[in-house]
């Protein structure tokens, strides 16, 4: 007994100096590495992407990252570590781009000179929560980006904490490609101008007044599209405002009454080679306050102008109201008469015209459409791609996002819609319709070899035959709603609204890389809404199957238990 007391004992302490040996040694082994990480989120957001390593290793003149941040010692115990994690990063981006970026490190809060500096650079110090023993206050540190090319004005990053880490890789990469390109390159914008309600206008002239001017719902894409590194420019594509000769890429926002001259003016903009980003807006909605409760809702067909150019190319976006019973709920201003008093109070609304795209509605095989959580699909329609013909055109397509399986359409002239046109009729269903599309290839001229149509409808002035231009590969974004990109909902709420725009402008203008590096971020996932027979099994399972298996379990086991007891004893009576 004694020598098998000392032979367990032994092996046991031959078998843990062993492990202990083997853990010492590992542990020497990966603490004499730098920067070795294992990343194990799910979106990879620690691990340096393909295409920013393809854009940092093109550098060929070196960039300089300055990194000015508090000492550690002088940080909040929560921010301890994000000077090691941005020289980190910092670090693989010089190893990347093969030493071309290179970078330093200096505290500001120690050089009043240097501060001043920065400070005229729009670098300062910003407020953070520090905890001190027993004390809660704040603390003013330093953490921020300049980077530097050349003669040209430094890029700056403001602000740099652990909470935008994930999205310093994007905002690193585009700054370099800004700096280290000749020029910007050119986006030209159109945009319709806000319709009056014409009951409104009819009010006006009655009064012998003069009505309001339209508004511009898509003032903010200039200054948003500079702020990337564009060079943004509004245009009219007329004859005083035509589409600048170096654009590169030409947004469409909303068409309304496009002339025939405009048609022809994109159409030998796609045949140039360009790229084109067209939201089209077929339907305008009025919500009025219904006597029972609520909304009645009435439709305004619109006439855009680009459904003659759109149909050379395959495509179509269809005239009916379209639905989905994917929805999103939005707030309605509506007026109310409290104790003589008109008070505007906002009111929930569900309605199909109010569609959220998400999930697997978008093809996340393309940059463009992967990994935007949800759109807000506001009052769009779905697009309807002729096969034939976009393969007579000598075109190709693939959809970017489709509706969700529940989608129908309701065939209208205008006018108010009934209860029923909201309610799904599977007769009328378009599941996964698309909504939004890519084209590219080269784009057919259906004006070559006939007359260019006038500026004006009122010019009677020849203006020649419109000439064959040497074609280039084009690309167009089609989506069949404007709406989504107006300044109300373009950065609205959770949406991805504004990104999607982006990424197609991005995608049309610089190619892949820059998405794809925009894209590694955090994915937004949703809880999907669950069906009711799903609720009833899931609410079957936890109050009836559960406890039916735990009393089914115990039931067998005290059977097999008694009937072991009985054969103990029936074998100890034979005895």
């Amino acid at each position: 007994m004694t020598s098998r007391k000392t032979g367990f004992t032994v092996t046991f302490i031959i078998t843990a100096v062993i492990l202990f040996a083997i853990v010492v040694f590992f542990n020497a082994l990966v603490g004499g590495q730098t920067n070795v990480r294992v990343d194990l989120t799910q979106d990879k957001l620690y691990t340096m992407s393909p295409a920013a390593k393809r854009i940092l290793s093109q550098l060929k003149v070196p960039v300089h990252v300055k990194l000015y941040i508090t000492k550690q010692s002088e940080m909040p115990t929560g921010l301890n570590s994000l000077e090691r994690d941005i020289t980190d990063k910092l670090e693989e981006y010089k190893a990347a781009s093969g030493g071309k970026l290179t970078y330093s490190v200096s505290d500001p809060s120690m050089n009043e000179d240097l501060a001043q500096k920065l400070q005229a650079k729009g670098i300062r110090p910003f407020q953070v929560q520090s905890i001190e023993r027993d004390e809660i206050g704040l603390k003013l540190v330093y953490s921020a980006l300049e980077i530097t090319y050349k003669e040209k004005d430094p890029e700056i990053i403001p602000q740099v904490a652990p909470q935008t880490l994930d999205t310093l890789e994007y905002e690193l990469c585009r700054r370099v490609i800004k700096l280290t390109r000749d020029k910007d390159p050119v986006v030209a914008i159109y945009s319709s101008m806000e319709s009056l309600d014409p009951q409104l206008l009819q009010i006006y002239l009655q009064m012998g007044q003069q009505p309001p001017q339209p508004r511009d719902l898509y003032s903010k894409l200039v200054d948003i599209f500079r702020s990337q590194g564009y060079d943004a420019r509004k245009v009219e594509i007329s004859e005083d405002s035509p589409i600048p000769d170096d654009a590169q890429t030409l947004l469409i926002m909303a068409p309304k009454d496009l002339s025939d001259r405009q048609r022809y003016e994109i159409s030998r903009f796609l045949r140039r080679g360009g790229k084109v980003f067209l939201a089209v807006q077929n339907h305008e909605y009025d919500y009025n306050p219904s006597r029972g409760g609520g909304f009645d809702i009435s439709v305004r067909p619109i006439e855009t102008g680009i459904d003659a150019l759109l149909s050379e190319y395959g495509m179509r976006v269809s005239e009916a109201v379209f639905m989905d019973e994917n929805l999103e709920t939005l707030s309605v201003p509506r007026t109310q008469n409290i104790g003589g008093l008109r008070v505007q109070m906002a009111e929930p609304v569900q309605a199909p015209i109010q569609i959220k795209v998400s999930g697997d509605q978008f093809n996340e095989k393309l940059s463009i459409s992967d990994r935007l959580g949800q759109l807000l699909y506001l009052w769009g329609s779905r697009l309807v791609p002729n096969d034939a013909k976009v393969k007579e055109a000598g075109l190709s397509y693939q959809t970017l996002f489709t509706s969700s399986p529940k989608a129908w359409e309701v065939e209208t002239s205008g006018g108010a819609l009934s209860r029923a046109d909201f309610t799904f009729d599977p007769a009328k269903a378009t599941p996964r319709a698309p909504l939004a599309v890519l084209m590219e290839g080269e784009f057919p001229d259906p004006y070559e070899g006939k007359e260019i149509p006038a500026w004006s409808s009122n010019d009677s002035t020849t203006t020649g035959t419109a000439e064959a231009v040497e074609a280039g590969v084009g690309k167009l974004v089609l989506v069949g709603c404007g709406k989504m990109f107006e300044d109300g909902y373009l950065q609205a709420g959770s949406y991805s609204n504004g990104l999607f725009l982006l990424n197609g402008v991005d995608a049309l203008t610089l190619g892949e890389d820059l998405i794809q590096v925009r894209a590694k971020t955090t994915t937004r996932r949703l809880i999907h809404e669950v069906s009711q027979g799903r609720k009833l099994l899931w609410r079957t399972m936890t109050t009836v199957l559960v406890p039916l298996l735990v009393a089914l379990f115990g039931i067998v086991r005290s059977v097999r238990r008694r009937r072991a007891q009985a054969a103990w004893v029936q074998s100890h009576q034979a005895v």
